[in-house]
């Protein structure tokens, strides 16, 4: 029994009842895409699609301040992406549907989203905001 307390201690077992979560996969925005700009979806966002991943970024200024859902960015926004053409934003934000209300980020922290990543075209019932890219059931961590 030394033998078995000896390697746990050391971290080459796993302590009795530890259940291992592996971290799920970290996909990058431009990764989503294919690269020739038609937007496509890559083969990478294909095989990740209907699984949870990781995604960092930027927290878009919420359009209700007491909102389960929010706007990814790549980098910092001082505007709402809603306000901007399609073309402008389409490739570099993604939908975020909390799985409970968290408190919101500054726009400028940058965070980590954990969700189950869905692709293609959809209205958000309760928003009308027309997402490509979707995180639902997320939760996110300022960095």
């Amino acid at each position: 029994m030394q033998r078995r307390q000896f390697a746990t201690a050391l971290g080459l077992l796993p302590l009795a009842g530890a259940a291992f979560a592996a971290e799920p996969p970290r996909i990058r925005m431009f990764e989503l895409y294919n690269e020739d700009k038609d937007r496509t979806f890559s083969p990478a966002a294909r095989k990740l699609a209907g699984k949870a991943v990781t995604v960092q970024g930027f927290m878009a200024p919420h359009l209700k301040v007491d909102s389960d859902f929010f706007v990814l960015s790549n980098q910092p926004v001082e505007t709402c992406p809603f306000c901007a053409s399609e073309d402008q934003w389409i490739d570099t934000i993604i939908f975020v549907r909390m799985k409970k209300r968290q408190q919101a980020a500054n726009p400028g922290d940058l965070i980590l989203v954990e969700g189950k990543l869905e692709i293609g075209p959809q209205t958000d019932a309760l928003t009308g905001f027309t997402s490509r890219v979707r995180l639902v059931d997320a939760t996110f961590r300022v960095l």
